[in-house]
């Protein structure tokens, strides 16, 4: 075998070791479309809400590993989009990728809407009025309950998908940005808007609002239709006694209808918040502002249509985070702001109306670089241990290390190695210990395809394996040994 010297061993162990969280290391199973529970809509009809699985593949047959447990939300304006947003799944799998149980999933959407016709050469305009702000607010509320109770599901069932409940993560887009946010951070009654509880009749919508998607096979009766109280903050889904912490938010261009960072259950702990959002936000403002201020001003003065009216004043992420700081609510908040403004500009310039049908605001400048920066914030915050192991799968796995296996990972007193003909035979096995000492050296094995060894000597604690095939090919993996 080639000696490896200590500067070496560094140089290509400690990247390695060190992305974890961050780098995409694994293969993942996907489950798809379980129920996990049932609730009443906005008309009052009951209506099953499922969820995708991600998860991530692990070389642990003891099972002893547990992996953090990361939900995505998608958007829609709580109007529309369901668990299958390809963002929405992209995520889902990047960051399965990256060693999470993940989970995309759908919510109760759709609100009463007005029950004034509206025109406008604008797809969909007539589907953004609501009869007035509460439908909005309420809309808002069940999505959260929804969350909650899909959450609970995955947490009652930790030991069956390997989650570790210390480690839950929520993120979301426009209106499942805002939902995370309250997922996350609605935890006392004190917080509930008061458009939740039962409030005044509103009227039938109008005939022409029949065909918006949120409306579809849904009957309308009578002349006016109750809003019931929607009930407590968590939800009637999945109830559980288990005990979570959820560490951290993704907030993509997300807002709140309060403020929920000012009140927190007491010894609760208060999640990092990584935020990304656009100043010519025309959907959800990064300040303070109705929902879809922008788009209304581009309505009234480029479209000759009327403002979005019924809609409810939100705080966007830059409003949020200026709470954290002036009222020093100790939240920790990493903050990813582009510097485009809405110029106020129907036809011309970087963020004016016209510039955003190709160019919109309301979306990522950059998808992979903000998904990385979320990745890479919530990698400090994770306390995962012990690890697990990728399957088959790891850094430049493609490159240079397809077609070993090592198991069982975490190891006790013995270890198999496993070569596939992508690897071809097995000459040497070298095991290095953090400093690059060498603690075994198994160096006449002579072209095999598997062999065993007994590791008894070695302590509990992290080490390297460096496998050589046949052709002077290296194969570097990480060991972790349990005593």
């Amino acid at each position: 075998m080639r000696h490896l010297t200590v500067f070496l061993f560094f140089v290509i162990i400690n990247p390695l070791f060190s992305q974890q969280w961050i780098s995409k290391n694994y293969l993942y199973d996907s489950i798809l479309n379980i129920t996990y529970g049932n609730a009443t809509n906005f008309l009052g009809g009951m209506e099953p809400l499922k969820l995708d699985l991600y998860l991530p593949k692990c070389d642990d047959p003891a099972h002893i590993s547990r992996k953090p447990l990361l939900i995505w939300i998608h958007g829609g304006a709580f109007l529309e989009g369901d668990k299958n947003d390809i963002s929405i799944t992209n995520l889902c799998k990047q960051f399965a990728k990256r060693g999470y149980v993940t989970a995309s999933l759908d919510y109760r959407l759709g609100f009463f809407s007005d029950d004034t016709a509206r025109t406008c050469n604008y797809p969909n305009y007539s589907c953004v009025f609501a009869t007035d702000k509460n439908e909005w607010e309420r809309a808002y509320y069940r999505a959260v309950q929804d969350c909650k109770g899909a959450l609970r599901y995955l947490i009652n069932r930790s030991s069956l998908y390997r989650i570790d409940t210390n480690n839950v993560f929520v993120s979301g887009e426009s209106a499942g940005a805002i939902t995370a946010l309250g997922v996350a951070l609605l935890d006392t009654v004190v917080e509930r808007l008061s458009s939740t509880y039962m409030i005044n009749n509103v009227p039938l919508p109008h005939s022409s609002m029949y065909t918006c998607s949120y409306n579809a096979g849904k009957t309308f009766t009578g002349t006016s239709i109750p809003r019931p109280d929607l009930g407590g903050i968590d939800g009637t889904i999945e109830p559980s006694n288990v005990k979570y912490t959820i560490k951290g938010v993704g907030n993509m261009y997300g807002a709140m209808f309060n403020n929920l960072l000012r009140y927190k259950k007491q010894g609760a702990v208060k999640p990092a918040i990584y935020s990304f959002h656009q100043p010519c936000d025309l959907v959800v403002p990064i300040d303070s502002a109705k929902i879809y201020w922008g788009l209304s001003w581009c309505f009234t003065n480029g479209y000759n249509c009327n403002a979005v009216s019924n809609t409810t004043k939100v705080y966007g992420s830059r409003a949020i985070s200026s709470w954290n700081t002036s009222l020093s609510l100790g939240y920790t908040l990493q903050n990813d702001f582009t510097s485009t403004a809405f110029p106020y500009n129907y036809l011309l310039g970087q963020g004016s109306c016209i510039d955003q049908i190709n160019n919109p605001c309301h979306a990522y400048d950059n998808s992979v670089l903000r998904e990385t920066n979320l990745a890479t914030f919530f990698a400090s915050l994770i306390t995962t241990n012990p690890i697990c192991n990728p399957a088959f799968a790891g850094i430049n796995d493609h490159a240079f290390q397809n077609g070993i296996r090592v198991y069982p990972l975490p190891a006790f007193d013995k270890l198999t190695i496993k070569a596939t003909d992508l690897f071809g035979l097995i000459n040497s096995v070298q095991i290095q210990d953090c400093s690059g000492k060498i603690r075994y050296n198994y160096n006449d094995l002579k072209g095999v395809s598997e062999t065993e060894m007994e590791i008894t000597e070695l302590s509990g604690g992290v080490y390297f394996i460096i496998i050589e095939n046949n052709i002077k090919q290296l194969v570097i993996k990480k060991l972790v040994i349990l005593k």
